[in-house]
């Protein structure tokens, strides 16, 4: 499979390791089917020059991941700030918003970037990454994947689903006949594959015709940020593969999510914490 991501990257600031990784939604899934099956992968979007930007954009290049679409900005590279409880969940306790290079330099796509998603099989973003205005165009040149995360609405849904190929939900804290409504209605508004994931109660899928409901697979949690986008990751993969074999790509994006919950950060790369550093010893954390 060729997938390209597009839009938001974040380093996930582990302050009580006083340790960065590399993340983001549409950073992580290109990254990760490639871990997954090697699947061609590639990234557009914006990365700061500072030291942690610089390390973002290494651990990218040591995957393989094509970056040659990058912005380089100058500025703070975004963060956000985790906390992690016993069960290994994570737990967002903020971030450094409006200082960062990405929010101060807003990714605009141009006609470089859309030569370059023609020729693969499929675009995956987020609804975290303020491409709202850019989706019908690119859904007219590639295959369309979103992840609208637990931040959706009956509006977005209806305005959003019928440019997708497949539509991804976080659906943890609703019951089951929620999460089915859900899927119901984005289904019902355009999107041809849906999916829902529920943490460890497993995911709810729907086609047309079909549906399929996953068991989560048992894991040895050291941290499970990053889970979700390497169910997501493993499920195109597969179903790419399969040829749109729903049951078989659901099982085996399970089995390779837990996998995942087995080390740190959404796929690893981790650099020492800036606040580690002092005087002249500073350079030697961002040394690439």
């Amino acid at each position: 499979m060729k997938l390209l991501g597009i839009g938001d990257n974040v380093l996930d600031d582990y302050r009580w390791r006083q340790e960065l990784y590399p993340g983001g939604n549409s950073v992580n899934v290109p990254v990760l089917a490639r871990r997954y099956d090697g699947s061609t992968a590639a990234y557009i979007g914006v990365l700061a020059d500072d030291g942690a930007g610089l390390h973002f954009a290494s651990a990218l290049r040591e995957e393989g991941v094509d970056i040659s679409r990058v912005r380089v900005m100058h500025g703070i590279s975004a963060r956000n700030y985790i906390e992690l409880d016993e069960a290994g969940d994570r737990h967002f306790v903020g971030n450094n918003g409006r200082e960062t290079a990405q929010y101060q330099a807003l990714l605009c796509l141009t006609p470089g970037d859309y030569a370059m998603m023609e020729q693969y099989d499929l675009a995956h973003t987020s609804i975290h990454s303020w491409l709202d205005a850019y989706h019908p165009a690119i859904s007219r040149r590639v295959p369309l994947s979103l992840d609208f995360s637990g931040e959706y609405d009956r509006v977005n849904i209806a305005q959003l689903c019928p440019l997708l190929r497949f539509a991804f939900f976080s659906g943890g804290a609703a019951s089951e006949e929620e999460v089915r409504a859900l899927a119901r209605t984005a289904l019902d508004a355009g999107a041809r594959t849906v999916v829902v994931t529920m943490g460890v109660r497993g995911s709810y899928l729907l086609e047309q015709g079909r549906e399929h409901r996953q068991e989560c697979v048992r894991a040895d949690v050291v941290d499970a940020l990053g889970a979700g986008d390497a169910f997501i990751a493993a499920f195109l993969a597969e179903y790419h593969a399969g040829g749109g074999d729903l049951a078989d790509a659901a099982q085996k994006a399970s089995v390779f999510a837990a996998q995942c919950c087995g080390h740190y950060g959404a796929f690893g790369h981790a650099m020492p914490h800036p606040d580690r550093c002092a005087g002249e010893q500073a350079d030697l954390c961002f040394i690439i």
